[in-house]
C-alpha cells in the first residue's frame, strides 16, 4: 500500500518555500520598513501561497516500500514515478532538523549508487521518527518489522562516544575556515543591528591611527569568531556516538539538528584519516567515511577528534573491512621547488601592486608569502602512496594532512599525468578515483619505480576483475 508524508509536512514545506524565496521580500522590507503595517496583508498572501503548494505537493506524493524496490510517485504539472531497486541503497540518513523536531517529524534520505549528486534519490521530508526508524529497519532486514519488535539495538557490537570536551578541543585545533567564516557571519549579524553606530565611530578613530592598531582591530574581531566557531562546531556535532552492528555502522550527532546515518561496511568506499596542522602537533587527527551522498558539503566522520595511537584500535572495532597503513612520504622531492615558483610570482605581483597603494601593507603580503612557502614546503614533501595486496593508500597536505586508504576492488579509476617535461623524466602525478562525487584522490609527482608497479598492478587486477 502506497503511503503519504504526515499532514504537518505541509507546514514544513511551506515554511522551506518561504525561507527559499525570503531573500527578496527582506529587501523590500528593508526599503520600505516604514509601511510593513501598512501593507500586512501581503505577508499572508505569501504565507497563503505557501500553504497552498505545499499542500498540492503532499497531496501528490506517494512512497511504497516492495520487498525488491522502492517507488515514488509524485509531481502536479509533471508527474513523476521512480522506482529505486533495494540492491541499490548505499546509505540511509535520519535527520531531524530543528523546525521537524517542532512539529516531531523527521526526513528520511536514501542514497544509491546511481545519485547524481543534486539530492538524494529517495528523500522523504516530513514523517514520524517511529516510521522512519520502522522504515530504515525494513530496508535493512528486506522484510517488514515494526520498530517494537526489531531487536537492532539488542546487536549492538561496539558504542563509541565522543564527550563534549573532545568537540571543544577539536574545534579548537582544527582551524576549520569554514566554521570561522561561519562564526564572522554570525559576529557581522549582531554587529551590525545592535552597534552599528558604535563600531563605525570606532573604526574612523582606528584607522586614522597606525597599522599596528588595525591589526589589533582585526585580530580581535578573529579571536571573537573563533569563539564562535567553536560554538558552531558544537552545537554540529554534539552528541556524537557510532554503532556498530554486524553488517553496518550507524553515526548519530547533532544538538539542533539531529542526524543519524546508516552505512552497510561494504558500501563504505573509502575511509580518510585527516591531522590538522594544530592537530599533529599534539599528536591528533580524525577519520571520515567515504560514501555515496548527495551532500558533497556534509563529512561523515566515524570520530571527529581522536589520539593518532588510539587510530589502530579504532579501525579494528569499528572498521572491520580495512586496516590502518602506516608509511613514509615517497614522493619527487625536487617538483617542491616549481610549486613554490607558483606561490612566489603571484606573490611579487601581490607586493609591486599593495607597494602603489599602501606600502605599510606591503608587510602583511610578505607574512602570507613566507608561511604560504612553508606550507607548500612541508605539505608537499609529506604526500606519498603505497598499496599492499588488499588497499591502496594516497597522501597529500596542504593545511590538514589526508592520508586516504580504499580497498582496491572499489578502485574505479587510475590514472597518471604530467608536462612533456616531466613525462620524459618518468615522474607522475597519480590519481586514483572510487565510486561518487568528489571521490578523487590525488597526491604528488612520483618517481617511476614507485607510480609504475602500482599503476600495472590495479590496471591487471581490472582486466582480471572484467573476466570473472
Amino acid at each position: 500500500m502506497s503511503k503519504k508524508l504526515h499532514p504537518l509536512a505541509v507546514l514544513v514545506q511551506a515554511a522551506k518555500y518561504i525561507k527559499d524565496n525570503i531573500l527578496p521580500f527582506a529587501f523590500l522590507i528593508i526599503l520600505q520598513r516604514d509601511k510593513i503595517l501598512t501593507y500586512w496583508w501581503i505577508g499572508l498572501i505569501i504565507v497563503g501561497i505557501s500553504l497552498f503548494f505545499a499542500f498540492i505537493k503532499w497531496q501528490t506524493f506517494r512512497y511504497e516500500v516492495t520487498e525488491k524496490e522502492i517507488r515514488i510517485k509524485k509531481g502536479v504539472f509533471k508527474k513523476e514515478n521512480s522506482f529505486i531497486q533495494l540492491t541499490r541503497i548505499q546509505s540511509i540518513q535520519i535527520d531531524q532538523p530543528f523546525l521537524f523536531r517542532l512539529v516531531r517529524l523527521a526526513r528520511l534520505r536514501i542514497e544509491t549508487a546511481g545519485g547524481t549528486g543534486m539530492g538524494a534519490e529517495v528523500d522523504l521530508p516530513g514523517i514520524l521518527m517511529k516510521d522512519a526508524h520502522e522504515l530504515k529497519t525494513m530496508l535493512q532486514a528486506g522484510e517488514s518489522l515494526s520498530i517494537e519488535e526489531t531487536p537492532e539495538r539488542k546487536n549492538i557490537i561496539k558504542t563509541l562516544k565522543v564527550p563534549t570536551s573532545r568537540l571543544v578541543i577539536a574545534a579548537a585545533l582544527s582551524a576549520n575556515f569554514g566554521y570561522i567564516f561561519a562564526g564572522l557571519g554570525v559576529l557581522y549579524e549582531y554587529v551590525d543591528d545592535l552597534i552599528n553606530p558604535w563600531i563605525q565611530n570606532a573604526y574612523e578613530q582606528i584607522i586614522t591611527q597606525s597599522i599596528v592598531a588595525i591589526i589589533i582591530l582585526v585580530f580581535f574581531i578573529l579571536c571573537i569568531a573563533y569563539i564562535l566557531s567553536i560554538i558552531l562546531y558544537v552545537i554540529r556535532f554534539g552528541n556524537f556516538v557510532v554503532e556498530r552492528y554486524e553488517k553496518h555502522l550507524q553515526v548519530q550527532y547533532g544538538l539542533l539538528n539531529k542526524r543519524s546515518l546508516t552505512v552497510p561496511f561494504e558500501k563504505i568506499k573509502a575511509i580518510t584519516v585527516e591531522e590538522g596542522l594544530l592537530q599533529r602537533l599534539f599528536g591528533w587527527g580524525a577519520i571520515s567515511l567515504k560514501v555515496v551522498t548527495s551532500d558533497l558539503e556534509q563529512k561523515v566522520y566515524l570520530h571527529p577528534f581522536l589520539k593518532k595511537k588510539e587510530m589502530v584500535d579504532v579501525f579494528s572495532d569499528y572498521l572491520p573491512t580495512y586496516h590502518y597503513l602506516e608509511y613514509k612520504p615517497n614522493v619527487v622531492r625536487n617538483y617542491v621547488w616549481y610549486k613554490l615558483l607558483y606561490v612566489f610570482i603571484p606573490a611579487c605581483i601581490a607586493v609591486v601592486a599593495i607597494s602603489f597603494w599602501k606600502v605599510q601593507l606591503v608587510w602583511g603580503v610578505v607574512i602570507l608569502f613566507l608561511a604560504a612557502w612553508l606550507l607548500t614546503w612541508f605539505g608537499y614533501r609529506q604526500g606519498g602512496v603505497i598499496m599492499t595486496r588488499e588497499f591502496l593508500s594516497v597522501r597529500s597536505q596542504f593545511i590538514t594532512r589526508k592520508t586516504t586508504i580504499m580497498q582496491r576492488r572499489k578502485i574505479q579509476d587510475i590514472k597518471v599525468k604530467a608536462s612533456s617535461r616531466f613525462w620524459k623524466k618518468g615522474w607522475r602525478y597519480l590519481i586514483v578515483s572510487t565510486m561518487g562525487l568528489g571521490s578523487s584522490y590525488g597526491v604528488g609527482y612520483l618517481p617511476e619505480r614507485i607510480w609504475k608497479p602500482i599503476f600495472d598492478e590495479v590496471t591487471r587486477w581490472d582486466i582480471k576483475k572484467d573476466k570473472v
